[in-house]
């Protein structure tokens, strides 16, 4: 494709959203957003359980608005409601490209960026902003799913119910995210977090402190030093789906209702690396906090792709700061 954006976003969670909609306020308008997905706010449609609220702050910590795009914290599907409706009243809903995967961004002597896509050849641009999540696709692991608990072995929190008592298997940020996070959603589930080794090692400093504080609190019930041996079928008298029976390495056995897998795959890091982008040992992008920039002119990184904050005014702000910092460039 000859044609060349001046700004590209990946992604079309909030961040992006975000992103065009400043772009536009700016005066710059040949944007395009890409996501793999087939609708904005995807993650959050996934992940959100139906009627949850959508608070502005998060874990305590406070966030203000600072650029253009903000919302009123209300439940998960009036927050979807609001994006759209953001979206056809700053009349940009062609500028959104879904069902393209993004491997990375590549920047090439020129001083364009390109992006393969699936079907939608080369995309070239000036600038780009990444605003992707971090929850990837998961391993599966090396024992047998035997079929009648297949339904409720599961690899994201999308099919989890009121009151079940729910294993999540990991060691890593999206275990620890799936975790405290199934616990925050009030949703009076029990909890328990497995991992193969006895001390988190795998997490992010906010999302190691989080995690060891719920598991010290009692919030999430402690079965780290073990591993899963295997999985088996436990009939429940006057039920259709039977429970789930974890053998673990250890000798000991638990029932539980659901098992949820966050075991590494896909991650914001594979995309981080195959940019070029500078990390931190922890596997997170290292960027300007003013301007969001990265070690490359041009690539932008925001929202939770750079922090477990996990807030979405977060996001909207950096995207406000990545697009201020387009226009200070191009002046």
């Amino acid at each position: 494709m000859s044609f060349i954006y001046d700004i590209v976003v990946v992604g079309a969670g909030p961040g992006g959203i975000a992103s065009v909609v400043e772009a536009e306020k700016a005066g710059i308008t040949n944007t395009l957003v890409i996501d793999k997905a087939d609708t904005h706010s995807d993650m959050i449609t996934k992940f959100y359980k139906k009627g949850k609220r959508v608070d502005k702050d998060w874990q305590g910590k406070k966030f203000e608005f600072i650029g253009n795009v903000r919302f009123e914290e209300c439940s998960r599907e009036e927050f979807i409601d609001q994006m759209e409706d953001l979206i056809q009243d700053e009349d940009i809903a062609d500028k959104f490209l879904y069902n393209q995967e993004i491997y990375g961004v590549q920047k090439n002597e020129d001083g364009l960026f390109e992006l393969d896509t699936h079907n939608h050849g080369t995309i070239k641009a000036k600038n780009v902003i990444v605003s992707i999540g971090r929850m990837g696709k998961p391993n599966k692991p090396g024992y047998k799913f035997p079929g009648p608990i297949r339904p409720v072995l599961n690899y994201n929190l999308s099919k989890v119910k009121e009151g079940e008592k729910v294993m999540v298997v990991g060691g890593g940020d999206t275990a620890g995210e799936y975790a405290y996070g199934l616990v925050d959603l009030g949703m009076n589930c029990e909890v328990t977090l497995n991992y193969r080794r006895a001390e988190i090692g795998r997490m992010n400093p906010i999302n190691k402190e989080t995690t060891e504080k719920y598991l010290e609190e009692g919030k999430l019930i402690n079965k780290l030093g073990t591993d899963v041996e295997s999985v088996e079928p436990s009939p429940v008298e006057g039920q259709v789906q039977p429970q789930v029976k974890v053998n673990f390495t250890d000798g000991t056995s638990e029932v539980y209702d659901r098992v949820v897998f966050a075991l590494g795959g896909t991650s914001p890091k594979d995309f981080l690396n195959n940019s070029n982008i500078e990390m931190n040992e922890w596997g997170e992008p290292l960027y300007n906090e003013d301007t969001m920039a990265t070690n490359i002119e041009g690539l932008y990184t925001i929202g939770d792709v750079n922090t477990s904050a996990g807030s979405i005014a977060l996001a909207f702000n950096h995207a406000f700061q990545a697009v201020g910092d387009i226009v200070e460039r191009n002046k």
